[in-house]
């Protein structure tokens, strides 16, 4: 058993090395040699864990969309329904320094994998372990009788899927930590809640 987590271990410490290449160099510049450097091993290392960059790659995407997914299931909590989904998607959006570095991370491989199909086949699986998990919170809003009628669920997914990495872009372009950047995201992400929710009766005047 020790050495089956020594070596899970040593797994995640050179995906982990990896994002840090790419978070700081960008995809252009994580090269094998780069990625080897960080992580203090040899490319014969990298090669016996990962066969190549390629898979190496794939295995950082997957472990930077799996965060969002455990970070999403750790702000939505005891949660349900419209408020889970607002909580989905406050996980990922980059609001603060480590969302904002996996959002960069996350928008780096969504381009990159247009042209690796590696990449991108990685990339549809772990976009349909979330897809799994909004369309939950949607059926428990349905069972609620909070949502609206009409709602498209794929629609509505696919809208969550833009606004996140929509809003890395915008974070990481026009001024990360800049306040009045974060406040205009998280009054989109509430607004896109809000259209979804069922109307209610008047506030009394």
């Amino acid at each position: 058993m020790p050495r089956r987590v020594d070596r899970d271990q040593r797994r995640a410490e050179i995906v982990d090395a990896a994002l840090r290449v790419v978070a700081r160099e960008g995809l252009d510049g994580a090269t094998t040699r780069a990625i080897a450097d960080e992580a203090r091993c040899t490319l014969s290392v990298l090669a016996h864990f990962f066969g190549g960059k390629e898979g190496l790659l794939v295995a950082a995407q997957t472990e930077v969309l799996d965060r969002i997914v455990r970070r999403a299931f750790r702000s939505s909590g005891e949660l349900m329904g419209l408020e889970a989904l607002a909580g989905a998607l406050d996980a990922a959006l980059p609001l603060d320094a480590e969302r904002s570095a996996d959002a960069a991370a996350n928008a780096a491989f969504a381009a990159a994998a247009l042209a690796h199909p590696d990449l991108a086949a990685a990339r549809r699986s772990s976009r349909a372990d979330i897809r799994r998990v909004l369309d939950g919170c949607l059926a428990e809003a349905r069972e609620a009788a909070e949502l609206r009628d009409g709602v498209d669920d794929g629609a509505v997914v696919q809208e969550f899927f833009v606004l996140a990495e929509g809003a890395a872009l915008s974070v990481g372009l026009d001024g990360d930590g800049d306040p009045e950047v974060t406040a205009r995201v998280r009054r989109q992400a509430a607004e896109f809640v809000d259209r979804l929710r069922r109307p209610g009766p008047a506030a009394p005047r």
